[in-house]
């Protein structure tokens, strides 16, 4: 598995922003930084990528070097975790006008799968449901669900699980849905080794004159909060999905805290073998 993206849907430099961080990416591509992805190699050797980005030829490549080859990635299948725009802004380009595919199997839930159909965004895929992969589950967790609805993805190779939760609203409720007290207790049960975590924002103060509460997800302060340090036997937690807006984008006291604390970032490029 390999990390293709790790930024929030917008990406860095996001559209329209001309914010410090975003200007110094324009102006310097190692700091650009592409909306989350996941690469997969499941174990009968087919790819999946996890998530559509703007960026998927630019991801496809990485995939590709990632593996020593000199041409991209084309996935055998295709999973998606929820609708939200960065999520499946490159869905087209598995079209006609584009790679030009068909028969794509595609792991969606029944709503996301609707709603793509009812953008005409399906035709490159066949829907194969949540469960056609072993190995690959779907949990379900509470976002902003406004067209669909939104899951991780929890992945179980032949000695680790790694866990994919890129987007939630909040600890609270997706704690309750899964009748869970702590991070500790939910990570547990899915008995992770891995765990890329929601780290959109590291405060709720982030973007002035934007209503949060209309766009929610745990901030890092509240995640490092519940979880405290590391302790032995927790397993790795990363952050990713972060916003151009996140401080933990820089060297900084915000970033050193994630790290002081024992966890730490996602980053292009990185694997794991499961």
């Amino acid at each position: 598995m390999v990390v293709l993206g790790t930024a929030q849907d917008g990406g860095v430099p996001q559209a329209g922003c001309a914010c410090p961080c975003c200007t110094t990416a324009a102006n310097d591509p190692a700091l650009q930084r592409h909306p989350v992805a996941l690469g997969v190699t499941l174990s009968d050797g087919r790819r999946l990528l996890v998530e559509v980005t703007k960026a998927l030829s630019e991801q496809l490549w990485a995939w590709g070097r990632s593996e020593g080859l000199a041409a991209p990635v084309l996935p055998d299948m295709v999973a998606l975790t929820h609708l939200h725009l960065g999520h499946v802004q490159g869905l087209g380009e598995f079209g006609t006008e584009v790679m030009g595919r068909s028969g794509v199997p595609l792991l969606a839930s029944e709503g996301v799968v609707a709603e793509l159909a009812h953008r005409r965004l399906l035709s490159p895929f066949e829907a194969v449901g949540l469960d056609a992969v072993d190995g690959v589950h779907f949990v379900r967790v509470p976002h902003r669900d406004e067209h669909g609805d939104t899951h991780a993805l929890l992945f179980e190779g032949a000695s680790r699980r790694l866990l994919f939760l890129p987007d939630h609203d909040r600890w609270e409720t997706t704690l309750a849905a899964h009748d869970c007290s702590s991070v500790r207790e939910w990570l547990g049960r899915l008995e992770v080794d891995v765990a890329l975590l929601d780290g959109t924002f590291w405060s709720g103060a982030e973007l002035p004159g934007r209503d949060m509460s209309r766009i929610p997800h745990p901030t890092v302060q509240d995640t490092l909060a519940r979880l405290g340090a590391r302790a032995p036997g927790d397993p790795e937690v990363r952050f990713t999905h972060l916003n151009h807006s996140n401080p933990c984008l820089q060297d900084g006291a915000e970033r050193q805290s994630v790290l002081d604390h024992g966890w730490g970032f996602a980053s292009l490029g990185q694997r794991w073998d499961l």
